[in-house]
């Protein structure tokens, strides 16, 4: 047999545990809809700010618009050509300052040359004379060759020796003293005439190029001169320009402060008329005092 149970059966209930919900649970349940933002809310302020921005807008098509005018008036004009005028004197400036200083150079140039030749010219025209008169003469440093075949530079300056070499002619010389004597007479005659020669076509050469620069420097000074004529003149011209600039500038001032005069008398006038219309129509508005007659008059 079976034995009875010893207790009542115990159903299985469900369990319910006390653990927060998961995050996507705790997401759906938290977030909510964002209130839209309402535009009519600052209606006010932004028509404030449509209004300040209007009003730099005018502001500023309105100073494009006296540009263009006072670009388009009289005086810029005049003013523009003034302008262009004065560029262009100092471009010409500029252009003669720095042919002042190229003929500055030139003339620099051209003494230094002539003072360089009438050196030259005084050292060969010495040589010239001088070589050949001591052509005729021995030297201590002279070794007279048994060949006179032979050729060395009969311009060559005698070797610097201690004691110095010294010039001297025998009264009666051997035959080989007279043969080299005579030799170097020749050849040192021939030298120095092509030496002489050939600085005379340097001499010449030197020459015209001075007096290229020195044309080229006659004419700048003339031209300089003929330009200080002329900025006078242009001077004189561009005050009066600019003269004439600065009254019609004037003009165009004072004829914008002289309407605005007007229109203050104009306000003063319809202000003075306002104030007479009020008084006569006060003095409409106060009752007439009352006059008696004779007949309705009662004496007491």
């Amino acid at each position: 047999m079976e034995e009875p149970s010893s207790g009542p059966a115990i159903a299985s209930a469900p369990v319910h545990s006390n653990e927060p919900p998961t995050a996507p649970a705790a997401m759906s349940t938290v977030n909510k809809k964002r209130p839209r933002i309402d535009l009519n809310v600052q209606t006010g302020e932004r028509r404030r700010g449509k209004s300040m921005f209007g009003i730099v807008l005018g502001t500023l098509n309105k100073a494009k618009l006296e540009d263009r005018e006072r670009n388009a008036s009289e005086a810029a004009k005049k003013r523009h050509l003034l302008e262009q005028r004065l560029q262009a004197k100092l471009q010409k400036e500029t252009d003669s300052v720095r042919r002042a200083e190229e003929a500055k150079k030139d003339k620099t140039t051209a003494n230094r040359k002539e003072e360089d030749l009438q050196l030259k010219d005084s050292i060969y025209k010495l040589r010239r004379i001088r070589l050949p008169l001591l052509s005729n003469f021995l030297s201590t440093s002279d070794i007279i060759p048994s060949d006179l075949t032979t050729t060395s530079d009969p311009l060559a300056p005698l070797p610097r020796s201690h004691p110095p070499p010294l010039y001297y002619r025998p009264a009666i010389l051997t035959p080989s003293q007279e043969a080299f004597l005579t030799k170097r007479q020749a050849e040192v005659a021939e030298a120095a005439e092509k030496e002489w020669l050939s600085f005379r076509e340097e001499r010449t050469a030197g020459i015209e190029e001075i007096m290229r620069l020195r044309h080229n420097v006659a004419e700048e000074e003339a031209r300089q001169k003929k330009e200080r004529d002329a900025n006078k003149e242009e001077t004189l011209k561009e005050e009066g320009d600019v003269g004439q600039v600065k009254e019609t500038e004037e003009q165009q001032v004072k004829e914008p402060e002289s309407a605005m005069e007007v229109d203050e008398e104009r306000r003063s006038e319809w202000a003075a008329r306002k104030e007479d219309v009020g008084r006569e129509s006060d003095r409409k508005d106060e009752p007439a005092p009352m006059q008696a007659d004779d007949e309705d008059a009662v004496e007491y």
